[in-house]
Parts: C-alpha cells; structure tokens; sequence
C-alpha cells in the first residue's frame, strides 16, 4: 500500500487516478493497517469526483464501488460521512447507467444506516428518479409527495385546466416587482434545494 500516501498528494490527474487504480487491483486484501481502509476509500472517492466531472458515469461508479469495497464492517458507525458520500454518489452513476438493480441496493444501504431523514434524501432522490424512467411515474409522483409533504412542503393540486393554473401563479408572482424576482437571494438551505429538485421532478 506504498502508493497510498502518494496518491492522496495534489498533481496530474491522469497519473493521481493511475494510482488509484492500482491500488484497487490490490484490493482490500492488500490493506494490513486498518486506517488506511478509509484512505484508500477516500482516494476512490476523490477519483470517482473526478470522472464525474468528465461525465463518465461508467468510471466513475467503478471507483465508488471500490471506494464501498475498502469500507471495514462497521463504516456506517466509523466513516459515516465517507459512507453516505460513496454510496449517494454510486447511486447517482448507478442511474446515470441505467443501473436500476445496483441503485435498489444502494438505496437499501443508505435508508438502513442513515441517521436522518435529510441524511436520506439525495439517495431517495435518485430511486424516485429511477421510478420515473422505470415506467412507473405514478409511484415515484405518490412518493415525491410524500417526501416533500415530510418536509413540510404540501402541495394543493389544481383541478383546473392547465390555463387556469399558469394565472394562479402570475396571480401569486404579481405581488413582486421584476427587481425583487431578480434580486431574491440564492436559496443555501440543502433541505429545500432538494426540495426543490424533488418538485422538479414531480413537474416533469
């Protein structure tokens, strides 16, 4: 594992996931001190990232999954940030891929070990999304609504025609002039930015 402390410097991207590389042929066997099983992870998490960002989906669920394979028995109570990283961002490939059947797993993981509700929602995100392309929009409409009514977001549906609808909103948007829409701070809260994608997808 000589390479380890090598790798995690900064430096040329093709030779930083060449290394990485390496070190997943190795594999989990080859790790003797047990600090170094969350190095390595970390390593595959950072090169994941960085495949992502060239939108290799293929490559980059590759070093997610070798990222979760590093992880000792008890991760979800030792690494838990690393865990619930890997495992959102594999489940994120995983559809990207058309992975449903890894996604479900993944899914499972994350629903099972995560200590909150939010620490849930990238990963219930990504299966309501897979609901979606899977056929089954009515399922994933019941559970982005049930999701989002657990925020404390409720939805009042318009039994109107779709017209009637668009004036409603322009109703509601009329009270603010063109500068405030504008000038409305950029939301940060990450609850609601979910929430948002979560209504995102219900609209589309």
């Amino acid at each position: 594992m000589a390479l380890a402390p090598w790798a995690s410097g900064e430096g040329d991207d093709g030779v930083f996931l060449t290394a990485v590389n390496q070190l997943n042929l190795a594999g989990p066997e080859a790790v003797q001190e047990k600090s170094q099983n969350a190095v390595v992870a970390n390593l595959n998490l950072r090169a994941g990232k960085k495949a992502m960002e060239m939108s290799d989906f293929g490559a980059a669920y590759s070093y997610f999954d070798n990222g979760i394979s590093f992880l000792r028995k008890n991760h979800w109570k030792d690494h838990y940030g690393l865990s619930l990283e890997l495992f959102d961002l594999a489940a994120k490939c995983a559809l990207m891929n058309g992975d449903i059947v890894s996604l479900k797993l993944l899914s499972q993981q994350v629903l099972a070990s995560g200590r909150s509700f939010e620490d849930k929602l990238n990963i219930m995100y990504s299966f309501t999304c897979a609901l979606a392309i899977s056929s089954k929009l009515p399922e994933a409409i019941e559970k982005g609504l049930d999701i989002l009514s657990k925020l404390g977001i409720g939805l009042r549906l318009c039994d109107s025609n779709m017209e009637t609808c668009v004036q409603e909103t322009k109703d509601l948007l009329s009270a603010y002039t063109d500068d405030q829409i504008l000038n409305t701070s950029r939301m940060t809260d990450p609850t609601m930015i979910m929430a948002m994608k979560f209504l995102g997808k219900l609209e589309t």
